[in-house]
C-alpha cells in the first residue's frame, strides 16, 4: 500500500478561531491551555460558562467541560445554537453520570439536537477542539484513512472493530485518495502529509499521528491517536450534519405526512373523562393507530363466547389478558395467557385471567372484559416512553434490554428516530438484522401523537414494541397512556 495525495485538488486554509474554555477547574483548564498550546492554538483562555454565549457572538471556538443533567443541558442550549450557525459547533465533554437514568442520554441527545459537537473522553474532545480550530468543520461524518500499507497508522485502522465504540466507526482505508471510498474527511498519516494540502471532491484532509513516537516532523495541525480522531470527526460531523438538517425537535407541521386520522383520535379522546387518569392498552392503541403506528389486532370481549369469536376472528394462537385502565402493563406484571390455541383453552384463560388480575379493573368498567388479541409475532423486545424530562421538555427515552437508556427531544426528526432505533442490533451469530427503519417510524409517528395532544396527555408508555426482523412485522404489543388531571 502506497500513500499518495499528490492528485488532490487544492482546499483553502481554515482560519485559526480564538478558542474559549468553559466549565474546567483551575488544574484542569491550565492542562488544556498548555496542551492547546503545543498544537499551535496559543489563544486558548477560560472563561465562565454564561460567559460562552458573548465569546461565540464575538466569533470565538466554545468549548466546555459540563455534567451531563436536564438543567446544564437546557441552559446550553441556545448557546448550541448559535454557534451551530455561525458554522462553529460548540464542542462539549460531558462528565461520566453515575447510574442507569434516562437523564444524561436525554440532555446529551438534546444538546446534539441543537448542533453541539457532544464527546465523552477528553481526548476526543481535544482532538475535536484542534480539528474544528485548524481545519473547519467537515461536512459529515464518513471517514477514510489514506497510510502506507504496513504502517501502524494502517494496522490500527484495520484493527478497529466495525461496532468499536459509541463514537467511534470503522473507517475505510485506501492506499491513495483516488482509490479512497467516498468520505467527508481523510485522515492521512502525517509522515506522508505533502508541504500544500489537498482535498479531492469535498473531502477535508487531516494528518493524524498514530502514535505520539511518530511525532517527529509532523505538522502542528496534526490530530493525535486515531481513535480519538476518529471519535472527534464523529461528534463534529454529526454536529455539521444536523445544523444542515434542522435544529431542535422537529416541528408539529412535520406531522402532516403522517396521515392521521383526525376523526379516529378525536372520537376516541371525545371518550375521556374529566376524572379519567390513564388510558389501557386498548384505548391506547386505538389512539396509536390513528397516527399509523402499527398495533396487534384486537377486540375486547366480556364474555368467555365473546372472547372466542374474537379469537376466532384474530386467528389463532391469541392472547389473552384484562381489560381495564389500571391494568399494569405486561413488563410490571400484567397477568396474561399466552398462545391460547384452541376453543376449550380461550375459555380456560378468560377464566385465569379473571381470577388473577380482572379484579383491579371491576371498579369502572364492565366485569368480566378481556383482551383478545393476535400472539405477539416473533421479534426483539424494546420499550419506549414519551413525556416531558423537566427543562428538556417532551422527550423520548427508549429502552433496549442489556444497554443503557438513549433518548431524543420530541416531537421526533427523521435522523433523531433513527438513531434511537439504531441502539438496537442483532444479539447473536446469525441472527437476522431488526428492522430498525420499521422501529423508528414507530417512535417517530408515537411521538408526533404525544406532544400533538400534550393538553390531554402526560405520558405515553409503549411497553412492548416487538421489532422484527427485516421482512417482518414490528407492531406495539403493550401500551398506555398516563393524562392530565385538570
Amino acid at each position: 500500500m502506497t500513500a499518495s495525495i499528490s492528485r488532490l485538488p487544492e482546499r483553502g486554509a481554515a482560519r485559526v478561531p480564538r478558542i474559549v474554555l468553559a466549565g474546567l477547574d483551575a488544574v484542569a483548564s491550565r492542562e488544556v491551555v498548555m496542551c492547546l498550546a503545543a498544537r499551535g492554538l496559543a489563544s486558548a483562555r477560560p472563561c465562565e460558562l454564561d460567559e460562552l454565549a458573548a465569546a461565540i457572538e464575538d466569533g470565538a471556538l466554545g468549548a466546555a467541560w459540563i455534567d451531563a443533567d436536564a438543567e446544564m443541558a437546557a441552559s446550553l442550549a441556545s448557546v448550541a445554537r448559535a454557534a451551530a450557525s455561525a458554522s462553529r459547533p460548540l464542542v462539549l465533554l460531558a462528565r461520566p453520570a453515575r447510574g442507569r437514568s434516562s437523564e444524561p442520554a436525554a440532555a446529551l441527545a438534546y444538546l446534539r439536537a441543537h448542533g453541539a459537537a457532544v464527546c465523552t473522553d477528553p481526548d476526543a474532545w481535544l482532538e475535536a477542539v484542534c480539528l474544528v480550530a485548524r481545519h473547519g468543520v467537515p461536512d459529515g461524518a464518513k471517514v477514510a484513512v489514506i497510510a502506507p500499507d504496513g504502517s501502524w497508522l494502517a494496522a490500527a485502522a484495520a484493527g478497529l472493530g466495525a461496532g468499536g465504540e459509541d463514537d467511534v466507526r470503522r473507517p475505510s482505508i485506501a492506499a491513495s485518495a483516488d482509490e479512497m471510498s467516498p468520505a467527508d474527511v481523510a485522515l492521512v498519516d502525517a509522515g506522508s502529509w505533502p508541504g500544500s494540502p489537498r482535498a479531492s471532491s469535498g473531502a477535508l484532509l487531516v494528518p493524524v499521528i498514530a502514535r505520539a513516537e511518530l511525532a517527529e516532523g509532523a505538522p502542528a495541525s496534526a490530530l493525535w491517536g486515531l481513535r480519538p480522531a476518529l471519535a472527534a470527526v464523529a461528534a463534529v460531523g454529526a454536529a455539521a450534519a444536523r445544523a444542515r438538517a434542522g435544529l431542535g425537535p422537529a416541528t408539529r407541521t412535520a406531522r402532516g405526512e403522517l396521515e392521521v386520522d383526525e376523526e379516529k383520535i378525536e372520537r376516541q379522546l371525545g371518550r375521556v373523562g374529566t376524572a379519567d387518569a390513564r388510558l389501557g392498552d386498548h384505548e391506547t392503541k386505538v389512539l396509536l393507530s390513528a397516527y399509523g403506528v402499527p398495533i396487534t389486532r384486537q377486540a375486547v370481549a366480556t364474555t368467555a363466547s365473546a372472547a372466542l369469536r374474537v379469537a376466532k376472528k384474530a386467528g389463532f394462537p391469541v392472547d389473552i389478558k384484562p381489560w381495564g385502565a389500571d391494568i399494569a402493563g405486561e413488563r410490571a406484571g400484567c397477568p396474561i395467557e399466552r398462545g391460547v390455541a384452541t376453543a376449550a383453552d380461550v375459555r380456560r384463560a378468560y377464566s385465569a385471567v379473571l381470577g388473577h388480575g380482572a379484579s383491579a379493573a371491576r371498579s369502572n368498567l364492565e366485569e368480566g372484559a378481556v383482551i383478545v388479541r393476535e400472539a405477539a409475532p416473533p421479534g426483539r423486545e424494546v420499550a419506549a416512553t414519551i413525556a416531558p424530562m423537566g427543562a428538556l421538555g417532551w422527550t423520548v427515552v427508549v429502552e433496549v434490554p442489556g444497554h443503557a437508556p438513549v433518548a431524543a427531544p420530541a416531537p421526533l426528526r427523521v435522523a433523531d428516530a433513527n438513531a434511537l432505533a439504531s441502539a438496537l442490533v442483532a444479539t447473536r451469530a446469525g441472527e437476522g438484522e431488526p428492522d430498525r427503519t420499521a422501529l423508528a417510524n414507530v417512535l417517530r409517528r408515537a411521538s408526533h401523537l404525544a406532544v400533538d395532544h400534550a393538553e390531554r396527555i402526560a405520558r405515553l408508555e409503549l411497553g412492548v414494541i416487538v421489532v422484527g426482523v427485516k421482512g417482518e412485522r414490528t407492531v406495539v404489543v403493550d401500551a398506555a397512556t398516563v393524562l392530565k388531571q385538570s
